[in-house]
């Protein structure tokens, strides 16, 4: 005896996300073991289902989904429950919350960082000789020749 089959076109959301995407469809007379999802080297994400009706009638659906670049294959998820099924489909992260990460989240060590300079050395050492000028003396500390030389420094620079 041959089947004869009815093609369906069950209710389907897609939902777009930040971290993922999520595809939702209401398959209320389908069992989990009459649902079927694929997805393919070519970055196609196909969802069938099949199911007897009476006698050699059957019902079929058939969907496809060209999935973004920036997915996760690898961590695609499908579920099954009251009648829905939900296929989520992970993000990779995108650069710009990659940014927001500390190193730590992101796999990498502190030492693998370029090395931080202490910029407030510098500046110290650019506001004493500035103070020294100021007071008659030169780059070495000694008095320039027509400099008059303080009585006393003040106690921050000891």
């Amino acid at each position: 005896m041959s089947r004869s089959y009815q093609d369906l076109e069950p209710d389907c959301q897609y939902k777009e996300g930040e971290a993922q995407d999520t595809i939702e469809f209401h398959v209320k007379h389908f069992r989990k073991d009459q649902l079927k999802v694929h997805f393919g080297s070519n970055n196609v994400l196909t969802v069938s289902g099949e199911r007897p009706l009476e006698g050699s009638k059957w019902t079929r659906f058939r969907k496809e989904f060209t999935i973004p670049k920036d997915c996760k294959a690898s961590e695609i998820r499908a579920r099954f429950s009251s009648g829905f099924l939900y296929i989520t489909i992970p993000k990779k992260i995108a650069y710009s919350q990659q940014d927001s990460l500390t190193p730590t989240q992101r796999g990498e060590s502190a030492s693998s960082l370029p090395p931080v300079e202490d910029k407030g050395k510098l500046k110290q050492e650019n506001n004493i000789s500035q103070s020294r000028e100021a007071a008659g003396e030169g780059a070495t500390g000694a008095p320039t020749e027509n400099a008059i030389s303080p009585q006393a420094r003040p106690k921050w620079f000891i």
